[in-house]
């Protein structure tokens, strides 16, 4: 599926973690690892390469330029809109994640981190990234949760405003998750409904979905923040994988 990883970006003033990080895109098959030591030495490097890079992990604090303001700079460029970037950072707190993501990172990876966490994110972002590459005419969008990620697939989701039903088949079982606005509204599972039902599907490593866009959702049974439910699913995803 999707736009094969050549080039990566690390960005992060530790030697040590950029070493870490380049080990893990390597053994998912990245050939071109680029490095910047801070936000402003990644901006300049992603010109010199003429912003052609499938992925930037970056960290948050930093000298010069941090993270967040890389993040932005980047995303006001034309260039810059449409690269996946997971921030990879020590700092865990609930509202810096929020404001990352909402400042335009596509995912968020914890330090200390188990490898399989991030190769396993940095798939799915790449993944979801070409999501928004579809002609913005397509009222559908299809899939294997197992190659995007249902984190990160609702970010896109909430991110990009969107307003429909995604759906996600496991055998004869549907599920389901209900969009205005790219804000969620209900979620459904099995004997579960609200939030209790959007944490089971978290859960879920499989499974076929597909996105209807406008189509038409049940009563509004959410009223919590989308972010909130967010953070919460990407916590339990992660524990989960870091078992063992």
């Amino acid at each position: 599926m999707g736009h094969e990883i050549k080039t990566g970006l690390l960005v992060d003033d530790s030697k040590l973690s950029r070493k870490i990080q380049r080990r893990v895109l390597t053994e998912i098959g990245v050939e071109n690892i680029l490095e910047a030591k801070d936000g402003q030495d990644a901006l300049n490097t992603l010109k010199e390469a003429n912003y052609q890079v499938d992925v930037i992990l970056t960290d948050w604090n930093m000298p010069v330029l941090d993270g967040l303001g890389f993040i932005k700079e980047l995303r006001q460029r034309d260039e810059g809109k449409g690269i996946p970037i997971i921030v990879v950072s020590s700092e865990g707190e609930r509202e810096k994640i929020v404001y990352a993501l909402k400042s335009g990172a596509n995912s968020y990876v914890t330090k200390p981190f188990r490898k399989e966490v991030l190769a396993r994110k940095v798939k799915n972002v790449q993944n979801v990234t070409e999501l928004s590459r579809q002609p913005s005419s397509k009222t559908s969008i299809s899939g294997n949760l197992g190659l995007f990620g249902f984190a990160e697939l609702v970010h896109f989701l909430n991110f990009a405003g969107k307003s429909g039903v995604l759906k996600v088949y496991t055998g004869s079982v549907v599920s389901g998750v209900g969009f205005a606005k790219g804000e969620i509204q209900n979620a459904w599972h099995g004997q579960y409904h609200s939030e209790q039902a959007f944490f089971e599907i978290a859960r879920m490593k499989q499974g076929d979905f597909e996105f209807l866009e406008n189509e038409e959702i049940p009563e509004k049974t959410i009223h919590g923040s989308t972010f909130t439910l967010l953070m919460d699913a990407m916590r339990i995803i992660d524990e989960e994988d870091s078992v063992g």
